[in-house]
């Protein structure tokens, strides 16, 4: 706790520093020049404050000062009247790191993700990071990158180096100590922390107290911990209703592990560790688990009242996935007597036609049938109903748009049926036939998650040049999404909310003592809107949809989007936590 309040003490001491630098705003107007300047803007500070007419001030990589600035001179000035002026926002969730360090220089540039006024990223994600941590830091710096990056251990990376291809079972203790050795190292190369993702393998043959272990490492640097948790559902999203029980790993055998569970296993994280700790990207996921945030948010205010520093983040749809769906099991397709257990973790790489004939084999057998019959139903369940699954991709181009509810009833079909039809009349799109983009959450959790003070706005999301059908809309839409559709036009939270939880917050989270913030002495990360016109227009049918309003996006003093247009700039740098920090 003390190290948490060591950092927050930072953080005050700056926002101390702005007040008296703002006082004295008209003495600097008169005595220095600057390099951007802008005038006369609603500034949202992100600290959850009313909007407030001030002018900012930037030279160089910092905000010098917020007040009454007209007449400084400036090499660039912005009229900003009626327009917005806040923080630039920090995505906590990204999947931006694998095209930040590519070759591609288009990549690089990140255009989706500059344009929803992302100025900081998040690595480390669902438990994957680069390795060495030293190495994927000089990977970005050239040839350079958009947005600010900050670097994360990923538990299921130090635990590939440790246990290389016997993942499949509970580390031993030697295991662990290596592990944590690792972690150790990266947190010395300027690591902030751990990302993990034990719903995915090889995270998910991991047990509690291997993650506890590797927490306790990252304690004494002030490090955080975030989560794609154990469960968002019934069941973990790779379990299925057909696999025996004594096939699961250790965690799973004996129970079913569920949302709940996922969420209680972050907070003993945190309990245990000390740390603070996110439930990231976090979700209520398939009709039977409609309502659950309430649980959840029962649970992290309890323990948050008993010290456990605990925190949200989330993309704000009720649909779920970066990718298209398909439906039926992937074991279905495998050759008869395979154990749907051997495929998690890996993808199935089968010829089409040998997919198509594997199918009709194990169809051929009762028993097999009400197997993939049973998993299949589940699966839809899962993923929101036949009703929600929105058809993104097909060989017969009239039915993108249409839900699988509404083509099986036309067909007179059951919905199982059908999609054994599409898979067996598979040519173009194998093995399924037919892709989805279903709606697998309700809009009372995406709001009841959201309008918690301790969840922040996440996009997680990658970088993307050419969408492909089913992409998911948060490419492209997260952060205007939570301003234009939630603050502005449901009114299910205020504008500042939305500001705090995308900037301010996530700082806080981190531990950045320099950015989250429109003060003195913060670095010049800031985006300019008109609330007016800010909109997500991606959709689940058009993905591609480019969002409206922004008009300027400043990292480190420098635009990356200008006039509503990226400008292809690289001023982002890797936040090194021993460089931002001093330690």
């Amino acid at each position: 706790m003390s190290r948490f309040l060591n950092t927050t003490a930072r953080i005050a001491r700056a926002i101390a520093g702005t007040a008296i630098l703002a006082s004295s705003s008209t003495t600097l107007a008169q005595s220095v020049s600057l390099d951007i300047l802008i005038l006369d803007g609603w500034v949202v500070d992100g600290g959850g404050n009313p909007k407030v007419r001030a002018d900012v001030g930037i030279r160089g990589d910092e905000i010098v000062a917020v007040g009454r600035l007209r007449g400084t001179d400036a090499k660039r000035t912005i009229e900003a009247r009626g327009k917005y002026v806040v923080p630039g926002f920090i995505d906590i969730h990204s999947h931006s790191d694998r095209g930040l360090k590519a070759d591609d220089i288009n990549l690089r540039r990140a255009p989706n993700l500059v344009a929803q006024g992302i100025t900081t990223v998040v690595g480390g994600a669902d438990g994957r990071s680069g390795w060495p941590i030293s190495e994927e830091i000089a990977t970005l710096r050239d040839p350079g990158i958009p947005m600010n990056f900050v670097p994360m251990v990923g538990h299921g990376t130090v635990r590939s180096i440790v246990m290389k291809d016997d993942f499949r079972r509970v580390a031993t203790p030697q295991e662990v100590a290596q592990m944590e050795r690792l972690v150790q190292a990266g947190m010395n190369d300027g690591a902030w922390g751990i990302g993990a993702g034990p719903e995915y393998s090889p995270g998910l043959f991991s047990n509690t107290e291997e993650l506890i272990a590797l927490a306790k490492v990252v304690a004494p640097y002030d490090g955080f911990y975030f989560s794609h948790q154990r469960s968002q559902s019934p069941i973990p999203l790779w379990q299925l209703p057909s696999m025996n029980e004594s096939d699961l790993p250790a965690m799973a055998q004996g129970k079913s592990l569920t949302g709940t569970d996922g969420m209680m296993e972050t907070i003993r994280i945190g309990r245990e560790s000390g740390i603070r700790v996110v439930g990231t990207h976090i979700k209520a996921k398939g009709e039977d688990t409609w309502g659950h945030s309430a649980v959840d948010i029962n649970m992290i205010d309890r323990a948050r009242a008993e010290g456990v520093q605990v925190f949200l983040d989330q993309y704000p749809y009720n649909t779920f996935g970066g990718g298209p769906n398909d439906v039926l099991p992937d074991w279905a397709y495998a050759p008869p007597g395979t154990n749907p257990m051997s495929l998690v973790g890996h993808r199935l790489d089968i010829d089409p036609a040998a997919a198509k004939a594997n199918l009709q084999k194990n169809l051929a057998d009762p028993a097999t049938r009400q197997r993939i019959i049973a998993d299949t139903e589940y699966t839809m369940a899962m993923q929101g109903g036949a009703r929600r699954h929105i058809i993104v991709a097909a060989e017969d181009p009239s039915l993108v748009g249409k839900t699988l509810a509404a083509v099986a009833a036309t067909n007179e079909n059951s919905v199982v049926q059908q999609l054994i039809d599409f898979a067996l009349a598979a040519d173009t799109i194998a093995p399924s036939g037919v892709l989805f983009r279903p709606l697998a959450g309700d809009e009372f959790d995406v709001v009841n998650y959201m309008q918690q003070e301790y969840t922040a706005t996440s996009t997680d999301a990658g970088i993307s040049l050419t969408p492909r059908p089913g992409q998911h809309p948060r490419y492209f839409g997260a952060f205007p999404r939570k301003i234009g559709h939630f603050a502005r036009d449901e009114g299910v939270i205020s504008l500042p909310f939305a500001i705090r939880a995308s900037t301010s917050l996530p700082a806080q989270i981190i531990g950045l003592p320099d950015r989250g913030y429109i003060r003195a002495g913060q670095k010049a990360d800031i985006v300019i809107f008109d609330y007016e016109q800010i909109a997500d227009t991606a959709t689940v049918e058009n993905p591609t949809g480019a969002s409206r309003g922004i008009e300027n996006v400043i990292v480190n003093g420098k635009f990356t989007f200008d006039q509503g247009r990226p400008t292809g700039a690289l001023p982002g740098i890797v936040l090194n936590r021993k460089d931002v920090r001093g330690r």
